[in-house]
């Protein structure tokens, strides 16, 4: 995208494709957003009242609140041109709508943690081998000030940071899992040794 900007001739491209090739294109990107979106819910328990209702309202909140500010315009008035003009353009994001009611009412409504599927995504996390959870937390890396965020213990309660330990704190921590993990292939090997003698 910077590089089309800087370059017209690169940018009289794009241009020049029809628009119905472009609507075709954002129907399948914007599908596949949403599947991705929703195979985050392959773990939680959709039998549930609970989740049924986090889930429906979400989605109802996303579609309609957007639709509702688009036909009235001045509905938010709060005495403040700039705080108006942040709060229409928030509202006015599906996402934003959706994914927050989500995020509030999935954090308030009581529900177990299997019911919330995280039991399940936290089993798998912890099942990953040491090497691919360096890979993911490499990742993350910011471009500099890493050593400060690992060494601080408040980080890893800050969704937004790469040391973040989510729920695990109930949990064995990553080094506890390995070296469990390496003692229990140490076991089955010598199980196989002994097992091969007999």
């Amino acid at each position: 995208m910077l590089i089309s900007g800087v370059l017209t001739k690169l940018c009289a491209v794009f241009v020049t494709i029809p628009d119905p090739v472009l609507g075709g294109a954002y129907l399948t990107v914007f599908g596949l957003i949403i599947s991705v979106g929703l195979s985050n819910l392959q773990y939680v328990d959709l039998n549930s009242s609970r989740n049924l209702y986090i889930v429906g309202t979400s989605l109802m909140f996303g579609i309609g609140v957007p639709i509702w500010l688009k036909d009235n315009k001045n509905s938010i008035n709060t005495g403040n041109d700039v705080i108006d003009e942040i709060f229409q353009v928030l509202l006015s994001t599906s996402m934003f709508v959706g994914g927050g009611l989500a995020f509030f009412l999935d954090n308030t409504i009581p529900g177990t943690a299997k019911e919330r599927g995280m039991s399940t995504w936290l089993l798998k996390d912890n099942s990953n081998t040491s090497t691919s959870k360096e890979a993911k937390i490499s990742t993350y890396d910011m471009p500099f000030g890493n050593e400060a965020i690992y060494r601080s213990k408040w980080t890893s309660y800050i969704p937004i940071c790469p040391n973040f330990l989510s729920h695990r704190h109930n949990l064995a921590s990553p080094k506890e899992l390995t070296d469990s993990k390496e003692k229990m292939d140490k076991k089955s090997s010598i199980t196989s040794i002994d097992q091969t003698h007999f």
